[in-house]
C-alpha cells in the first residue's frame, strides 16, 4: 500500500499524489500537532470552535439578562401602579369613613 498512488478529488477533477508526498505530509501534520501539544497551544480549529461556543454563550447570557431586566422593570411598574391604586383606595375609604362619621354626628345632634 505504501507504493500505491492515491487519487484525491480537488473539486474540479482528480489529483494524483505520490505515496512519499502523502507520508511526508502526514508526518509533518503529526509533528506539528505534537509540538503544539507540548507548548500547550490549541489547534486553530479547536480554538475557533471554542470562540464560537463562547460567543454563543455570551449571546444567550445577554439575552437572558435583557429579558430579566425587562421583567424586573415590568414588575417594578406594576408594583408602583398597585401602590398608587392602594393609596387612592385608602384615601377614598378614609373620606367615606369621615363622611359617615360626620353624618352620624349630625344625626345624633338632631335627636
Amino acid at each position: 500500500m505504501d507504493n500505491e498512488i492515491q487519487l484525491i478529488s480537488d473539486g474540479d477533477g482528480l489529483a494524483v499524489i505520490a505515496p512519499a508526498v502523502v507520508r511526508s505530509s502526514n508526518q509533518i501534520s503529526f509533528a506539528i500537532v505534537d509540538f503544539q501539544g507540548r507548548l500547550g497551544i490549541e489547534c486553530a480549529r479547536e480554538s475557533s470552535e471554542a470562540r464560537r461556543l463562547a460567543d454563543a454563550a455570551k449571546e444567550v447570557r445577554d439575552k437572558a439578562l435583557e429579558t430579566g431586566t425587562d421583567r424586573v422593570d415590568a414588575a417594578r411598574r406594576f408594583g408602583h401602579e398597585t401602590l398608587d391604586r392602594a393609596k387612592s383606595a385608602t384615601g377614598q375609604l378614609s373620606n367615606r369613613i369621615a363622611e359617615r362619621a360626620f353624618r352620624r354626628q349630625g344625626d345624633d345632634e338632631e335627636v
